[in-house]
């Protein structure tokens, strides 16, 4: 029999050879779960692989289906204090290889966004930048290009035509184009890392004609990589633009050549799920992701990382922010190997959850992201999870 013994730091302890046999260290730390038929013990590792970083809740624009519509959060700017906790943070995890700005706003709208770079690069792990491309002019395509954002990543889709429209950008569309060119023929003189360029659209009843475009767009733009989401609708009326419900699959052309210095790439099309079903895995915790609001607070993905309504099926949800800890008040990795972090972690890639889309009791639990096994939050029909709803 294994025995399991407590330290003076009351952390468990297990004997040498059963560390050598599971390949864990010496000082590795464990969190203890018990449940009504089994007693788990889980390796609380340093084992972050890609962290979002949203270093600002703001936008330069105001999209109608954008979540700001509907919450009720605050919408501010990362410190700079609080994005060198959050860098240091980082550099506690050996397997981190990615980096995003992304979030809920436009990364570029931040003001020490050049300087965040700069410190973010001395982690030497790739970079992604996410951002609707109305302010990547010359100067801000020189900044990325200072830096190793190897990934650009560019929301296109009509959703964002109609804020050019709303906020009285005339030529939106065509100058976010014309800056995405520019920014690929400047990456040409950097040769490493080499530059990629991915496009963000999100389909809807309203637009799906037009992702018969996205592969000639992609072409022209030279961009390897076209993620397609499906709408998450936050009111009521959103709800009929929505596509992954419908009868008809997503039928779209799935390559196209891209000329690069070093010969010839296949750019593609990551196309989502279009029907609920069983499948449910969760790419935040299976890819070992850490996401931290502009405020300093870690959340385990998108979708809990901020307060607001949304509708599965014609029912609304209420989601709350869920947030394990603070960059400014503890350590990152003393954070991630939190009990209550590993525990959320290991019960979402089990996914211990309710099936609550194909449940036929009448309840009030998935309204506030519950459910009847006293799980809150709750994951049982995140549409995450399904991968009908898409992030870069």
């Amino acid at each position: 029999m294994t025995e399991l013994t407590i330290g003076i730091n009351g952390q468990i302890q297990l004997p040498t050879e059963y560390l050598t046999r599971f390949g864990l260290k010496p000082g590795t730390r464990f969190v203890l779960e018990s449940s009504e038929d089994a007693l788990r013990l889980y390796a609380a590792r340093l084992d972050v692989q890609k962290a979002y970083v949203e270093i600002t809740a703001r936008c330069n624009l105001n999209c109608a289906v954008c979540v700001r519509q509907v919450w009720s959060d605050p919408c501010g700017d990362m410190s700079w204090e609080t994005f060198e906790a959050t860098v240091e943070g980082l550099r506690a995890f050996p397997d981190l290889n990615r980096l995003v700005f992304g979030g809920y706003g436009e990364p570029l709208v931040h003001p020490r966004l050049p300087q965040m770079l700069a410190l973010a690069s001395t982690l030497g792990v790739s970079l992604t930048v996410t951002t609707n491309g109305l302010l990547l002019d010359e100067a801000m395509a020189r900044t990325l290009l200072a830096t190793p954002v190897d990934w650009v990543v560019i929301s296109l889709d009509t959703v964002h035509t109609q804020a050019y429209n709303g906020a009285r950008i005339v030529g939106g569309l065509d100058q976010v184009l014309d800056n995405a060119r520019r920014l690929m023929r400047l990456a040409e003189s950097r040769p490493v890392p080499p530059l990629n360029l991915g496009i963000e659209f999100v389909a809807t009843r309203s637009n799906r004609d037009h992702l018969l475009r996205l592969r000639e767009i992609a072409a022209d733009l030279g961009a390897t990589k076209v993620l397609v989401s499906n709408l998450l609708p936050h009111t009521e009326a959103m709800c009929d633009e929505i596509l992954y419900d419908s009868d008809r699959p997503l039928s779209l052309p799935l390559s196209w050549p891209v000329k690069e210095a070093r010969g010839i790439l296949w750019g593609r099309m990551d196309l989502p799920r279009m029907k609920w079903g069983a499948w449910r895995q969760c790419r935040f915790v299976l890819d070992r992701t850490v996401v931290i609001g502009w405020d300093g607070g870690v959340s385990p993905c998108y979708p809990l990382m901020h307060s607001y309504p949304y509708y599965i099926y014609g029912r609304r949800k209420n989601v709350s922010r869920y947030v394990l800890g603070n960059v400014n008040d503890r350590p990152l990795a003393d954070i991630w190997q939190s009990e209550e972090y590993v525990r959320f972690r290991a019960k979402v890639r089990d996914f211990r959850f309710m099936y609550c889309v194909d449940c036929g009791v009448a309840c009030d639990y998935a309204e506030n992201n519950e459910d009847c096994l006293g799980n809150v939050p709750s994951c049982a029909d995140c549409l995450w999870a399904q991968g009908i709803i898409r992030c870069p």
